[in-house]
C-alpha cells in the first residue's frame, strides 16, 4: 500500500499530461504534415491546423471527463457492495479481513486482536476494505472536471508547439522546424514519464520521438499521394 500512497501522491492527474501531451504532439504533426504534403496553401494549413488544435483537444477533454466519470461511477458502486456486505453478511468479511492482516504476516492472538479492534467502528471496517481490497485511497479520486481541464489544456497547449513554425515561416521551412520542435517535446514527455514508470529516462524519449517521427512520414507521404489522385 505504500506504493500505492506514493504513485496517488506524486500525479494525480499526470496520466492524462503524459496522454495530452503525446497525442497533442504527434496528432498535430501528423495532421500538419498530411496537408502540408498535399500542397494546401500556407493559410489553409494554418487555419486548419487551429481549428483541428482546438477541436482535438474539447474531443480529449470531454473523453476524458466521460471516462474519469464513468471510472468514479464505477467506485462508488463498488463501495456501496461492500457497505451493504458489511452490513448483511458481516462474518464474511470479518473472514475477509482476518485474511488480509494474515497476509500482512500477523499472527495469532494478536490477529484476533487487530481483526476485533477494526470490525468494532464500521467507517475503519469499511476504510480497510475500500483500501485493501478496492485500492481505492480515500481522497484520491479524481475529479472528472479537474481531469478534464488538465486533458485540454495540456493537449491544447503542447498541440501548438508543432504549428508555431507556420506562423513565422514559409511552408516549406515550416515543416522541417515544426518536425524539429515536435520530436524535441516529444523527447523531453517521453523521458518526464519515467516519474512514474521508474524506465530509463532516455530509452523513453527515443521510443516517444521515434513514434512521432513514424507518424509524421506516414501521414505526410500519404497527403503527398492522396493530392496526386485530384
Amino acid at each position: 500500500m505504500d506504493y500505492f500512497h506514493r504513485y496517488h501522491n506524486k500525479g494525480k492527474f499526470i496520466r492524462h499530461f503524459i496522454f495530452g501531451a503525446e497525442d497533442g504532439l504527434i496528432s498535430t504533426l501528423g495532421f500538419l504534415s498530411g496537408i502540408t504534403g498535399a500542397g494546401f496553401s500556407h493559410i489553409v494549413i494554418v487555419i486548419a491546423g487551429i481549428a483541428e488544435i482546438f477541436a482535438a483537444a474539447l474531443s480529449m477533454a470531454i473523453g476524458t471527463y466521460l471516462s474519469t466519470k464513468s471510472y468514479v461511477e464505477l467506485l462508488n458502486r463498488n463501495i456501496e457492495l461492500e457497505k451493504s456486505q458489511i452490513e448483511k453478511t458481516p462474518a464474511a468479511v470479518k473472514k475477509e479481513i482476518k485474511r488480509i492482516y494474515k497476509k500482512k504476516g500477523f499472527k495469532e492472538p494478536e490477529l484476533n486482536k487487530i481483526v476485533q479492534k477494526i470490525c468494532s467502528n464500521k467507517n475503519i471496517w469499511l476504510n480497510e476494505i475500500i483500501v485493501s481490497e478496492l485500492g481505492i485511497i480515500p481522497g484520491r479520486v479524481e475529479n472528472p472536471f479537474k481531469a478534464a481541464i488538465v486533458m485540454f489544456f495540456t493537449f491544447f497547449i503542447l498541440a501548438l508547439i508543432p504549428l508555431i513554425p507556420y506562423l513565422i515561416l514559409p511552408v516549406s521551412q515550416a515543416i522541417i522546424l515544426s518536425i524539429i520542435l515536435t520530436v524535441c517535446a516529444l523527447f523531453i514527455v517521453g523521458a518526464l514519464k519515467t516519474t512514474l514508470t521508474k524506465k530509463t529516462w532516455w530509452k523513453a524519449g527515443l521510443e516517444m520521438m521515434i513514434l512521432g517521427i513514424i507518424a509524421a512520414i506516414i501521414t505526410f507521404y500519404t497527403g503527398e499521394f492522396i493530392s496526386t489522385l485530384y
